[in-house]
């Protein structure tokens, strides 16, 4: 948090002085410009011998681009083009401009030229093309001239290369710092997340090992051989467990091998509705015990899709699993199919804890856990939606999530079918 603050302000702060140099560059130009047309028309004034005295009033400045001189009488345009480059030079003004000459007896514009400064020499080479500047931004009370700065804006900023390549340095640094900054966030959060997967792989490793020790021991003692019925008992929790502990290590190494490789598959004709209805038989016992049930309407008119079968049934078990397993109270979980163009759209949907907003774009991630809040005793790698995801990009598919915090989670699974 102070780190983004400090770049905060650093930010802010080299944003004002760079605006605080363009206005002070800004104003030294016209400056320079107000001096340098002073300058000239006090030549003019002395060339024709005129006695008024030359006033700052008779330079004004009409717009924030757009200067205006008072004369007291016509003016020959290459002598005041001559005059406004001498003194333009003099005062280092090397910006494009355009003149215009006022005749107030006219009441018109009678000459306007646009210098190019980058395209000429200084007394011959001009490149000359017509700006039109509005007859109504000139005080019709007397003969005048004005000088017109188009890119007075670019010049400007032409003039402050050392601050703005200091500006970009400055924000290449931030911007380096920002990514470091997120790189090590990055570090520390699957430095978390490791962790929290070597934590949940200890428990779900530990508990069946403890189970099988015990019931190893129990084996061993004296006597137990009078005892055949114990020694089935004994034997079987040995065997459940030893399954268990299997099956664990099937999922992580299964898991490293769609990550390193592209997985083997075989593709089979099948109805999908028969595969989704022999994974709920096999599940529903597991919500039964937590007082829940699992209802299904299996819509879909076409159901016949080209696709690993294991695998699509392990899809839908992990599904139902995670449904009774992120349940904070009796699990009530439906699951539907519909026909959308293509693709057959499994809806599987629960009464669960959901999954807030900021969790949902990373729950695919492998060893991605959300936090359960007050449910502490669910346990995992964190591998089943990783598995998921990667099966269904295999098959073409889809995944999509709609969940709520409190109200439960909807996953919708779309692939594609095989036309009648």
């Amino acid at each position: 948090m102070l780190a983004a603050f400090c770049i905060t302000g650093l930010i802010l702060m080299q944003v004002y002085w760079v605006k605080k140099s363009f206005d002070l560059n800004e104003m030294q130009f016209n400056n320079k410009v107000s001096i340098a047309l002073i300058a000239v028309s006090e030549q003019i004034a002395k060339d024709n011998k005129d006695e008024n005295a030359v006033t700052l009033e008779s330079v004004q400045q009409v717009t924030k681009d757009y200067f205006t001189v008072n004369i007291n009488d016509t003016v020959n345009h290459d002598y005041l083009e001559n005059l406004l480059q001498l003194q333009f030079s003099k005062f280092g003004i090397d910006a494009d401009y355009e003149y215009v000459i006022y005749d107030c007896f006219a009441d018109s514009i009678i000459w306007k030229e646009y210098i190019n400064k980058d395209n000429r020499g200084f007394e011959e080479g001009y490149i000359l093309t017509k700006r039109r500047i509005p007859l109504s931004e000139l005080p019709q009370d007397s003969h005048k001239f004005g000088v017109f700065f188009p890119s007075k804006d670019r010049y400007i900023i032409s003039q402050m290369q050392l601050m703005i390549v200091s500006t970009i340095g400055i924000l290449i640094v931030v911007i380096f710092f920002i990514y470091v900054m997120f790189i090590i966030l990055k570090q520390k959060k699957l430095s978390e997340i490791k962790n929290d997967f070597i934590n949940n792989m200890t428990h779900e490793f530990k508990t069946p090992i403890s189970t099988i020790s015990i019931s190893t021991e129990a084996l061993l003692k004296d006597g137990i051989e009078e005892k055949p019925e114990r020694i089935r008992r004994y034997a079987g929790i040995i065997r459940d467990e030893n399954q268990r502990l299997r099956k664990q290590v099937d999922k992580i190494l299964e898991i490293a091998l769609l990550d390193a490789e592209k997985p083997k598959l075989k593709f089979v004709e099948f109805d999908l509705h028969e595969v989704v209805e022999s994974a709920i038989d096999k599940i529903k016992i597991k919500a039964e015990e937590q007082n829940g049930k699992i209802t299904f309407h299996l819509n879909a008119e076409n159901s016949l899709v080209n696709a690993d079968r294991d695998h699509i049934q392990n899809i839908v078990f992990n599904l139902l699993e995670n449904a009774i397993k992120y349940s904070d109270k009796a699990p009530l979980i439906e699951v539907s199919s519909t026909n959308e163009g293509k693709y057959i759209v499994l809806h599987v949907k629960d009464n669960g804890i959901g999954i807030a907003k900021k969790h949902q774009r990373y729950i695919f991630n492998k060893f991605y856990r959300v936090g359960t809040g007050n449910v502490h005793n669910v346990k995992g790698f964190g591998l089943g939606l990783h598995y998921v995801s990667k099966m269904i990009n295999v098959h073409k598919g889809r995944i999509e999530l709609d969940s709520e915090p409190g109200v439960g989670s909807c996953f919708k699974i779309s692939l594609p079918v095989i036309n009648k």
